[in-house]
């Protein structure tokens, strides 16, 4: 196995811990995909220290929807500077009224100027147009905190999506590139949210909106394929098998950039096959 490769385990489920929401569409989704294929592609990505879940938001949901008491998991150190934390843009396929600037009081500027403003959180939230872009200050006086700008940006993503607007997300790079080619219309950018407030929303239980964060990390394992049935059971036993089963493959490694099950990962993902008798390899699927 790599050194690159993360240390992969099978965890008690109600030993990790959500910092955000769930959508119950894409929960939906991967619940049937659970059935369906009746195994974990992708282990759940956590910090080994506080157990916060960084990526597999979904997945973990899913998991405990099905009863299931074990997870697979691959541990990181959130501390090291390797791993860092982004967020996801929110593209529109329509442009908002000009209306509902006024209304807001968003104050024009240009994309530039409103992309720095965000990133240095003198803003609460920006609107990005191809036109003229929009910043939404924060209140005077007001304590800037991060929870509430998201809570109003998830608002605002409801409002548009009950007026018919279609929603998508993407990085922060990839969303300003689908608006300067018109893919997008215009874009809800919110904040960046540091590690510290990730660990203290745990601290706190609190979540942060559905589609808040997004980790960078340095490498990413996918594939490993645990059947369900290992995790209705004790995560101990389920562990055992699964370092069996990796002992009977390796990881090929995929350049950073590549595009799987329609995400783009910014990062190197290693990908587990299992050998065949014959000593070659086995194909993999990936679950989204």
């Amino acid at each position: 196995m790599s050194h690159q490769i993360p240390r992969l385990v099978i965890l008690p489920i109600d030993e990790i811990r959500p910092h955000e929401e769930y959508d119950r569409w894409i929960l939906l989704r991967i619940v049937g995909s659970l059935k369906l294929e009746g195994a974990v592609h992708d282990p759940i990505l956590v910090d080994e220290s506080s157990m916060t879940i960084l990526d597999g938001t979904h997945r973990y949901w899913a998991l405990k929807k099905l009863g299931c008491s074990s997870v697979p998991a691959a541990l990181y150190n959130y501390n090291s500077q390797s791993i860092r934390v982004g967020c996801w843009y929110r593209c529109l396929n329509k442009p908002p009224p000009t209306a509902l600037f006024r209304l807001m009081k968003l104050r024009p500027t240009s994309r530039d100027e409103a992309l720095r403003l965000l990133n240095v959180r003198d803003v609460c939230f920006s609107i990005l147009t191809r036109g003229e872009s929009y910043v939404f200050d924060w209140e005077p006086e007001m304590e800037i905190d991060v929870h509430d700008a998201y809570q109003f940006m998830a608002f605002l993503e409801g409002g548009f999506k009950s007026r018919g607007y279609g929603v998508t997300y993407a990085t922060e790079l990839d969303a300003v590139e689908m608006l300067s080619s018109g893919e997008a219309a215009a874009v809800m950018a919110p904040p960046p949210i540091t590690k510290e407030e990730v660990i203290l929303t745990i601290k706190h239980n609190k979540l942060f909106t559905k589609k808040s964060t997004r980790h960078v990390l340095p490498y990413r394992p996918m594939g490993i394929n645990v059947p369900l049935s290992w995790l209705q059971g004790s995560a101990e036993e389920a562990s055992e098998k699964l370092q069996e089963l990796l002992s009977r493959g390796t990881f090929q490694r995929m350049k950073s950039g590549i595009v799987i099950g329609g995400r783009r990962y910014e990062e190197e993902v290693y990908i587990f096959e299992l050998r065949t008798s014959g000593g070659g390899l086995s194909d993999t699927n990936s679950q989204a």
